[in-house]
């Protein structure tokens, strides 16, 4: 998990990662630490998407560890689905859409 897409150069089109924590209702942070490619991430609990943080550039690679942002949820999820940034928009994706197949 502390990996997720870091060093990834692309992702395909309709691809993504899913992070599952294994328990409900948690308050996850999230990073972009060695990231290359800009993405969304899509915060989900019971089923449903709670909030969507849209097109995160990557940090430059001399950025220090501490000073990377941190994303957060603002409700609690048990589910996060990073992927390509713009993923979201082009797919009308919104909060409170049902999310299948997690």
């Amino acid at each position: 998990r502390k990996m997720g897409l870091s060093g990834k150069s692309t992702l395909a089109e309709g691809e993504g990662m899913r992070f599952d924590f294994g328990q409900k209702d948690i308050f996850p942070s999230f990073w972009m630490r060695g990231m290359l490619i800009p993405i969304d991430i899509i915060w989900i609990n019971d089923g449903k998407v709670v909030e969507i943080d849209k097109d995160l550039t990557p940090p430059s690679k001399d950025t220090p560890e501490s000073q990377l942002n941190l994303y957060y949820p603002a409700k609690p999820i048990d589910y996060v689905l990073e992927v390509n940034a713009g993923f979201s928009d082009k797919n009308n994706l919104k909060e409170g859409d049902s999310v299948s197949g997690i």
